[in-house]
């Protein structure tokens, strides 16, 4: 734990570091006396003390532990000159929201000065209350003491198992109402769907122009091959195209021609057909068209494959999640910090013995 008063000292919450720390060791002093006078009472403890230092025994016994109740009022009254304080501070730099909302913040403050057995061990409050306090302003860091790793470790441990357990448990609950016919799918697409039409009309909009670009540019070429291919065996299986052919002198030419115009034509329709959709100039239109698509795909109820598809999907990305909140990551990250230690180990092994 490092302390850093110094670097406090200049904030304004730096007047107020003298009276927590003052303030900590009345605590200190109190709860120790609290928990010795606690064990002195018993009287197997009382007959140990009387035997083995009947000086201390007697000197205890008749000034402290017969007015202890005296002595602990005087502590009480610290404590409710401190609390009274600290109350008038927070109504005047306006903390909270109301004035009187300081003794019910802070109860275990108000119920600690009541100077009986159950609600002294209420003080210990007021130690961790400190304690935050003085880690806010800075005095203290206990982010590096072994015992603060430890707890945030086992927190976290605890926060993941009981999270786990209730993302399961709904998730389950989800999939069972799938299962079961609920309007799970038709709010989703009603409530999640619908209100991003428009932005997923977009998106698929865009989406098919950058295909048709792309198709265009890459695979022009095997389109144009496979048309002419299309072409030609469409015209050599024509009866009326073959019985051109046969006459004599023109009529190769003649089909051989037809075949080439029919398929510059068909070729730069396509061709053509893909650089305007590929073209913002159409970006309309294609809006329009994915628009349809979009609508046909939400609104069309007797299509009970693609509800069917949407359970199935649904349900397999749920149990994929599930799966993975299952993994209890504190077990993976404490295996990769122990093969990390072990790594570590290996090689202070490796370099010492070629040190040696």
């Amino acid at each position: 734990m490092r302390v850093r008063i110094k670097e406090i000292l200049g904030k304004r919450e730096g007047k107020y570091l003298f009276v927590d720390l003052i303030m900590m060791a009345v605590l200190a002093i109190n709860l120790s006396l609290i928990l010795f006078d606690f064990t002195f009472s018993s009287p197997l403890i009382q007959g140990l003390f009387e035997r083995y230092t009947p000086g201390f025994y007697k000197l205890y016994n008749t000034y402290i532990h017969q007015d202890f109740l005296i002595i602990d009022v005087w502590f009480v009254t610290i404590f409710i000159i401190e609390l009274v304080i600290r109350w008038i501070l927070a109504i005047r730099n306006n903390t909270y929201h109301k004035w009187f909302f300081y003794p019910f913040i802070h109860w275990y403050d108000v119920l600690g000065c009541i100077p009986l057995g159950s609600f002294r061990f209420l003080r210990v409050l007021r130690v961790i209350g400190l304690t935050v306090r003085l880690q806010k302003l800075g005095v203290i860091d206990l982010t590096q003491t072994y015992v603060y790793s430890k707890f945030i470790k086992y927190l976290n441990i605890f926060t993941e198992e009981v999270s786990d357990r209730v993302v399961i448990q709904v998730l389950t609950g989800v999939q069972d109402e799938i299962k079961n016919g609920s309007p799970v799918l038709n709010q989703i697409i009603g409530e999640v769907i619908q209100p991003q039409k428009a932005v997923l009309v977009e998106w698929l909009s865009h989406r098919l122009q950058q295909v048709a670009s792309e198709a265009h540019r890459d695979y022009i070429e095997d389109l144009h091959e496979y048309l002419d291919a299309k072409i030609a065996s469409a015209i050599e299986n024509n009866p009326e195209l073959k019985n051109i052919s046969r006459i004599p002198i023109v009529g190769s030419m003649v089909t051989n021609n037809l075949e080439k115009t029919v398929s510059d034509m068909i070729n730069h329709v396509v061709d053509q057909s893909l650089q305007d959709l590929a073209s913002p100039n159409n970006k309309e239109i294609v809006d329009d068209f994915t628009h349809l698509v979009l609508d046909t795909f939400l609104t069309e109820k007797e299509d009970m494959k693609l509800d069917g598809l949407v359970k199935n999907i649904l349900l397999e990305s749920l149990e994929l999640v599930k799966n993975q909140v299952k993994i209890q990551q504190w077990k993976v990250q404490e295996q990769k910090e122990q093969e990390e230690m072990a790594r570590q180990k290996l090689e202070k092994v490796v370099e010492g013995q070629y040190d040696v």
